[in-house]
């Protein structure tokens, strides 16, 4: 419904202030090697929705709104902006990729288990105070990367999205990880 199925697509979920320019960077480097890929942009607050969307329109950036879309808009789009609610994780379970925001700013990072529980290889940054033991556990198995800025995101996002295998091999650790972790 969103897109083609066959196109690469990662969600850079709950992001804020600060962190949508370092996403769509890497969304530029994420295209130098798969130029078909589709960045979901989900914003954390609603009243940012607009903002999000002026600084998408000020770059020039081939966006379309989720609240607006239509299957043509969205082949042509290199960004779905998802200014709806209720549906990060429809987008999760969709993506081959996901970044979790409040973590590339001093925020403290949200849920990571939500992208790992549907076996999605995660990209955080390196703030994680809000589920510290959360992400030691992710990042010491496996299932979670820290990155620092737009280089090492994007980098890591066109390198997992042009390998399946790794993709797969990460996404299992990271179910792995919430199923061994459903008691505790």
């Amino acid at each position: 419904e969103y897109y083609a199925a066959s196109r690469p697509v990662w969600v850079a979920g709950s992001t804020h202030g600060g962190e949508e320019e370092i996403v769509l960077e890497a969304q530029q480097i994420v295209r130098g090697s798969e130029p078909r890929a589709l960045l979901v942009l989900v914003p954390r607050h609603p009243p940012r929705f607009e903002e999000v969307a002026h600084g998408l329109q000020r770059a020039g950036i081939r966006f379309v709104r989720r609240s607006q879309r239509s299957g043509e808009n969205v082949a042509a789009a290199d960004v779905l902006l998802v200014d709806t609610l209720g549906e990060l994780l429809d987008f999760y379970a969709a993506a081959d990729v996901a970044f979790v925001g409040g973590s590339l700013v001093p925020i403290g990072g949200h849920n990571l288990l939500e992208p790992a529980a549907l076996g999605v290889p995660i990209l955080t940054g390196p703030y994680n105070g809000n589920g510290p033991d959360i992400a030691k556990m992710l990042i010491e198995r496996g299932a979670a990367e820290v990155v620092h800025d737009a280089s090492e995101l994007g980098g890591r996002v066109a390198a997992l999205l042009g390998d399946p295998e790794e993709r797969d091999r990460i996404g299992a650790i990271g179910r792995d990880c919430v199923d061994s972790n459903r008691g505790a």
